[in-house]
């Protein structure tokens, strides 16, 4: 699987890019800094994951997302941000994951984890070519975006249990 971070500030960069090769067999294949390099290296190059900073240079993070979501193939878009509230931005573009900075490796971990996975998943799925595409199963179609403790999860339908809403804001959710 192959990613790219793109975060103008330094030492976050350098971190994530450390927690990254830890805890995964992610390869990570480039950096950026600025929005609009990001384009210009994407228009010759696919990746697996984008790991995307809001504010950047050039472009605004959740901008460059609305543009990368456009793509035939589309990368999985995990944002790395210190504003949270740009987490339903980030939703409307199907982003993957939404981390909050600082970083907490065990969150971290854990949404590699995940990413793997959906990864492996999407490479097994069949292709047009040795399914039609009316049998072949949608990504991402299996899983719900929830909010716990400020921040955003997401969750595998098969998972949940039971659910319950109460008024417009409160809902509660049990996952195995």
């Amino acid at each position: 699987m192959k990613a790219i971070i793109v975060e103008d500030e330094f030492l976050a960069q350098e971190e994530l890019n450390y927690l990254i090769r830890q805890h995964s067999d992610i390869e990570v294949v480039a950096t950026f800094e600025d929005g609009m390099d990001v384009l210009k290296y994407l228009q010759h190059n696919d990746v697996d994951a984008i790991f995307l900073d809001i504010n950047i240079p050039s472009l605004n993070g959740v901008f460059l997302a609305q543009n990368i979501s456009k793509f035939a193939q589309k990368p999985y878009i995990i944002f790395i941000t210190a504003y949270k509230e740009h987490g339903v931005e980030a939703f409307e573009v199907d982003a993957f994951d939404y981390i909050l900075k600082p970083y907490h490796e065990a969150r971290i971990v854990t949404m590699l984890q995940k990413l793997e996975n959906a990864w492996q998943l999407r490479q097994s799925a069949p292709t047009p070519e040795n399914a039609s595409a009316a049998n072949a199963p949608r990504i991402g179609q299996h899983t719900i975006n929830l909010m716990k403790d400020e921040r955003i999860i997401v969750t595998d339908i098969n998972q949940i249990y039971y659910a319950a809403a109460q008024e417009k804001s409160d809902v509660g959710l049990y996952a195995a």
